[in-house]
């Protein structure tokens, strides 16, 4: 079975993450901006930065912008990650990696469902128009090199069975899009940025006590 993107992030962060240290560049209430990195390197490194309703996580493996409430710790505070209701929150998206992109997982999935729903005449000729669609020009072969979520659409709404004349008519109701690596991680980050930031509070309110 294929890794999902999301299984793929959970396994990479903490050993991406695993030598990284906080910097607190600035802590005046909700005005923040924490770093953390290697040191060394900035290889996978990033910034938590705050203000009164927003908060931008940038660096090395995107920029992303999230607004909700006027203290943005405090929204992720605690939360299992909810990456759909995160990415409602995004005021500003990665000018490069972005948060969606397309997934051929979720296109074969559509091609499939759609495709048991076709009529046919017999196990045979079902069996041959499977066949043909994943063969060399079929529309599953190719579903590794389609660039966007539109051009795979696209091509499944224009296919048109060569067995049966059967067709994707209504594929245009199915979501290929699925978030991106880079939005996962930075929304791993941004959790674990402030268990960190947490921590380190707590720890020194214990040495102040």
């Amino acid at each position: 079975m294929r890794e999902t993107t999301e299984e793929n992030v959970a396994r990479r962060f903490p050993q991406d993450t695993a030598g990284h240290e906080m910097k607190t560049v600035l802590d005046q209430g909700l005005h923040r901006h924490l770093t953390f990195k290697a040191p060394g390197t900035f290889a996978c490194g990033f910034h938590i930065t705050t203000w009164p309703g927003y908060l931008c996580i940038s660096g090395d493996m995107g920029c992303y912008v999230f607004a909700r409430l006027p203290d943005m710790f405090e929204f992720f505070r605690g939360r299992d990650i909810n990456s759909g209701y995160w990415a409602e929150k995004l005021q500003a998206d990665g000018r490069n990696k972005g948060h969606m992109e397309y997934s051929r997982d979720l296109f074969v999935d559509a091609v499939v469902r759609d495709f048991r729903a076709w009529r046919f005449d017999s196990g045979a000729q079902r069996l041959e128009a499977f066949r043909e669609l994943r063969e060399f020009g079929g529309l599953l072969h190719g579903a590794d090199e389609y660039g966007s979520a539109s051009e795979a659409i696209g091509e499944a709404l224009s296919y048109r069975c060569p067995v049966s004349s059967n067709s994707f008519q209504d594929f245009w109701e199915h979501q290929v899009e699925d978030y991106t690596f880079h939005f996962l991680w930075c929304c791993h980050a941004i959790r674990w940025a402030i268990e960190r930031y947490d921590e380190a509070n707590a720890a020194a309110e214990q040495v102040a006590a």
